[in-house]
């Protein structure tokens, strides 16, 4: 019964997600997400500088070289022309571009934000009634926000809890080699209930109905899950096949940044078609146990 029921939700997120043009509006979150990429790194630089103010100098360091090294292990050496851009940005090579890059990463953030709007609303088969300026501001709210989750991820994963400060705390008590070996184990966990919390407030807010937290749950845990997947298997993929292909070698990093992306937006719309899908069901199992009990009411009334 339980299988039977899984396969139903999978078919019908399927249908749902080519009745709702998902892949092509991922597209088009991609692009702007592309769009936006190296003004939002240099936006990220200008935020990581608050945390070399408030954890240290080599806490921000710290940061900078896990961003540096997470991307060289997704794109390997295909993309290094990504990676040494990113390098320079996050070193402040580019600072006096900092405000012409807020910005322009901003307009391109709030855009791409506006598409998961959109597709969410199509996902539920709900109309938007909010203006054009509300959902711009709200694009630009949910991109300031995702920028601001990315530093407190690194700040709070990469060099532990209390801005690094975690070990410190642990040897006053006696516990320090024992936190070391615990936060090894929990970084990626926690990096993952960040995200997964995240994008559940994603969900909630985005579309144009009231979603309880409970409701925005599966779709977030689908999304986190399919990202850890997508950037594993696309990261073997470049690896192996892409080292062997002149093609992809010719157009460099921007096809892989592009292509990983893209594969990161299909995920965050199925999270969304996930969600939605749960809820009609919910729906309509609430609408036939309400159709039974009139039904054993009118039959009661009879009877008697």
């Amino acid at each position: 019964m339980a299988l039977q029921s899984v396969r139903s939700v999978v078919e019908d997120l399927l249908d749902e997600t080519v009745e709702d043009r998902a892949l092509g509006l991922a597209a088009e979150v991609a692009f702007f997400t592309v769009l936006s990429l190296f003004p939002g790194l240099l936006v990220a630089a200008g935020l990581l500088s608050y945390l070399e103010t408030v954890a240290g100098a080599d806490v921000a360091d710290r940061a900078q070289e896990q961003v540096v090294g997470a991307l060289t292990q997704v794109f390997a050496d295909q993309a290094d022309t990504v990676t040494t851009a990113v390098e320079r940005a996050l070193s402040g090579q580019y600072g006096g571009l900092l405000t012409v890059a807020t910005l322009g990463a901003l307009v391109t953030l709030s855009g791409a934000w506006a598409v998961v709007i959109e597709a969410l609303n199509l996902a539920y088969d709900i109309d938007e009634h909010r203006s054009w300026w509300r959902r711009r501001f709200l694009g630009l709210q949910l991109g300031v926000a995702t920028a601001l989750v990315v530093v407190v991820s690194l700040a709070v994963v990469v060099v532990g809890p209390l801005l690094g400060r975690g070990e410190q705390v642990a040897d006053v008590v006696g516990l320090g080699p024992t936190f070391v070996w615990f936060w090894d184990i929990a970084r990626l966990p926690t990096l993952f209930l960040l995200v997964t919390g995240w994008l559940a407030l994603v969900f909630r807010v985005a579309p144009n109905r009231t979603t309880s937290w409970r409701s925005s749950l599966p779709g977030a845990f689908l999304t986190s899950t399919l990202w850890l997947v997508a950037t594993a298997g696309f990261s073997i993929y470049v690896r192996i096949v892409a080292e062997r292909s002149p093609v992809l070698g010719a157009l460099g990093g921007g096809v892989i940044l592009l292509t990983w992306v893209y594969l990161l937006s299909i995920a965050l719309l199925l999270g969304g078609e996930l969600n939605a899908v749960l809820h009609a069901r919910t729906l309509a199992e609430a609408h036939e146990e309400a159709e039974q009990e009139d039904q054993q009411r009118s039959r009661s009334s009879t009877t008697s």
